[in-house]
């Protein structure tokens, strides 16, 4: 057993004492002796770097008693998050259990015992290229975005706020937490046009470039372009086209004509029969995520361009029909941009010929 050297103070005031046996934050402030389950326990309030520092906090607790001293991270989450995020939109609820996900590492961490810099530590770790599970397999996960790890802050504070409702802690350590600064993004980052030429030339050798190109030269979001199914595929006016589309009222179900490089691929995913066109090997829909985070990456690698993000495909469709000369009025249309005083419903039903010369003029 370690040997322990109280400090003396009055009966029922706690104690404060030293731990030989570690360095690292080795001042213990035990509360005074509690009645639990019919037998008195000692209550260990912290571990602190200095002896002030447990002295201060033996101190407060005295002086406010803490409530759960022993409530853990992942316990105060479970005790919080059903009524904090009842009220919130889905996406937003959705947003707060994936920046959840990311603090496991201090999931079994006392509340009353995390510091600031264990939690910037998380941050600082999800700023860099990290390991992480996924469907069973340990895989590279990007750095995350400034708007993940701002969310991250915000939860964690969300928290701290909650335990200090409830006198769980008497100090917000995470509101001295810092983000790195925001990188600019470049105004366009599409793929170039020898990049193109490689992904069309990886079709047919690398699992999955038929997907991305599919997606340069129809310009649908990711989401829109994996919930297309053999049912989005129509002839109209003798052009065939691709229905779909689900984010802006003027984008809801818009026709994008076929052009010509990849109407063979179309076919032949049409051939699979699979509950959406762009499917499992199972025929069963592909989530967004698995599609962007375990394929879309890999494949981009394995071709040798940029590993830009999904949605630069779509950036790529629009940079590509302006260079070619397509008119303003064709290109929102095809965007599912609701913009100017384009009737894009009636402007659509009427030209997908005209739209589908806009189409063809991509190389």
């Amino acid at each position: 057993m370690p040997r322990r050297k109280p400090a003396k103070r009055e009966n029922g005031a706690g104690s404060v004492y030293r731990r030989s046996d570690t360095v690292n934050r080795p001042w213990v402030a035990a509360a005074p002796a509690e009645l639990q389950n019919g037998r008195l326990a000692r209550v260990i309030i912290g571990h602190f770097a200095t002896q002030d520092e447990a002295k201060e906090a033996l101190a407060e607790y005295v002086r406010v008693p803490i409530a759960k001293p022993q409530i853990t991270l992942q316990e105060l989450y479970k005790e919080w998050s059903p009524v904090a995020t009842r009220d919130l939109s889905k996406s937003m609820q959705n947003g707060y259990a994936a920046a959840w996900k990311k603090l496991e590492p201090l999931y079994l961490v006392r509340v009353r015992d995390l510091r600031t810099a264990q939690m910037q530590k998380v941050i600082d770790d999800l700023c860099k290229p990290h390991p992480t599970e996924r469907y069973g397999k340990i895989v590279e996960q990007a750095a995350l975005s400034h708007s993940a790890l701002s969310k991250i802050r915000i939860l964690f504070n969300l928290l701290f706020k909650y335990a200090m409702q409830n006198d769980i802690v008497s100090k917000n350590y995470a509101e001295f937490l810092r983000l790195p600064k925001e990188e600019k993004k470049p105004v366009k980052d599409c793929f170039s046009d020898l990049e193109c030429a490689r992904i069309e030339r990886a079709v047919g050798t690398v699992p999955y470039a038929d997907w991305i190109l599919c997606m340069i030269y129809t310009g649908f979001r990711i989401s829109e372009f994996l919930s297309l199914t053999p049912f989005s595929v129509k002839e109209t006016d003798g052009v065939l086209v691709l229905m779909g589309g689900n984010k802006t009222e003027a984008g809801r179900n818009r026709l994008i004509p076929v052009h010509p490089k990849i109407r063979p691929i179309i076919e032949a995913h049409l051939a699979r029969h699979g509950q959406t066109l762009f499917c499992r090997p199972d025929g069963s829909p592909m989530t967004a995520n698995y599609f962007r985070n375990d394929i879309y990456y890999a494949a981009l690698k394995e071709i040798g361009v940029r590993q830009l993000s999904p949605h630069a495909t779509r950036r790529t469709f629009s940079t590509r029909m302006s260079a070619a000369g397509v008119r303003q009025e064709d290109m929102i249309a095809l965007m599912g941009h609701a913009d100017f005083s384009v009737d894009i419903d009636h402007y659509i039903k009427q030209s997908t010929p005209t739209l589908a010369a806009a189409i063809e003029k991509m190389r």
